[in-house]
């Protein structure tokens, strides 16, 4: 069966606490009986139910810290140039990105968050990746999420 993985501590802690391990995934099983037909399936049966012949995974770097990161050589900004991604609330339903330079904040006093000053995606975006070395293709690494933003100003901050 499918199921979803989340942090213990981000289970036992409210916000703000929480947001050092506000993360989770879902691992879904690559077997065609574990999943229903979805809509791109009504009008082209001949496509295969096992997701990853369908979607291509993107890779994901759990070790990456933004202190490790090379500076910018195409920005006057120092930082990773990241791109955020979601189905932010303010556009619903369609699908935003922001790309800026990365940074870090202190959004509670205890965690430094990463963070992309620039952004604008508001609620709803929560759990879009952040990538990193994204190609021509819109392929990259994800090195974060959408994790939390301020009501009044523009920034999203993500788990580091």
């Amino acid at each position: 069966p499918a199921f979803a993985v989340v942090h213990y501590e981000w289970t036992t802690k409210g916000f703000p606490d929480s947001v050092p391990w506000d993360y989770a995934y879902y691992v879904v099983p690559n077997d065609p009986g574990a999943h229903e037909g979805g809509f791109i399936h009504e009008d082209q049966a001949y496509l295969s139910k096992v997701l990853e012949e369908i979607v291509e995974p993107l890779p994901i770097d759990f070790e990456w810290q933004l202190a490790n990161a090379p500076e910018n050589t195409h920005l006057d900004v120092p930082g990773e140039f990241t791109h955020g991604l979601g189905y932010s609330f303010n556009k619903d339903p369609a699908f935003r990105y922001c790309s800026t330079s990365m940074t870090t904040k202190f959004g509670i006093h205890a965690y430094e968050n990463l963070w992309l000053e620039s952004c604008e995606m508001t609620g709803g975006s929560s759990g879009g990746p952040w990538m990193i070395d994204v190609d021509d293709r819109g392929r990259g690494i994800v090195v974060s999420v959408n994790s939390w933003g301020y009501a009044t100003s523009p920034g999203m901050g993500g788990p580091n």
